[in-house]
């Protein structure tokens, strides 16, 4: 049976949210995009940092505290209120890449992803990016970084990798880096390279 939510607590001010007990793994009835986002009724995606209504940054989830996992009874009584965990807004996420310094490369790679996964998939960054002439630089110029910063050895990067390249119509860059990679996401992605196809799509 699907579980209730954890009850996580920003280490900062102390504002409650939920967020997911199960895996940070879509469900087989998930939304997929070739960007690796997803959308899921029944498990939602976890984000790689948490906007705080309360802090002027967001937190990395894996730093707040975890304050109750509580059955259906006592979430339904005592915490149905809590808002859902959600990513700062696009405007947000390129103010935290701005201001973090001397960032640790894995918390400056799970920024990086969830700006590019504002872009893609919020209204509010899909705006920036076509009215904004500024953001829409910065929003690529962090997208070649976050390119940099994913290792080709490792299978689940080098997808993401790939992804990147072709959204930026590197098409050569993307098929080679798929070229011998027996996966379906994987294999889609280079279909739509060889098209020289550069929007996201879903896969499903």
């Amino acid at each position: 049976m699907h579980q209730p939510p954890i009850v996580l607590e920003c280490p900062e001010c102390g504002e409650k949210y939920l967020i997911s007990r199960e895996s940070n793994t879509p469900s087989e009835n998930a939304t997929i995009f070739s960007d690796g986002f997803f959308i899921d009724e029944l498990n939602w995606r976890i984000p790689k940092i948490i906007g705080c209504v309360t802090c002027e940054l967001g937190f990395f989830p894996e730093k707040g505290k975890i304050i109750e996992k509580p059955g259906w009874n006592e979430f339904h009584e005592k915490w149905s209120q809590i808002k859902k965990a959600e990513p700062p807004t696009a405007g947000s996420l390129a103010l935290e890449l701005r201001a973090r310094k001397n960032i640790d490369p894995m918390d400056e790679l799970a920024l990086r992803l969830e700006f590019w996964f504002s872009g893609n998939h919020t209204e509010n960054g899909r705006m920036l990016l076509t009215k904004n002439e500024k953001f829409s630089t910065f929003w690529n110029e962090s997208l070649m970084k976050l390119e940099n910063l994913l290792s080709p050895n490792i299978e689940d990067q080098r997808l993401v990798k790939a992804e990147i390249n072709r959204q930026l119509k590197r098409f050569d860059q993307c098929i080679s880096l798929l070229s011998g990679m027996n996966h379906p996401m994987g294999k889609s992605i280079q279909q739509k390279a060889e098209n020289q196809i550069s929007n996201l799509f879903t896969f499903n």
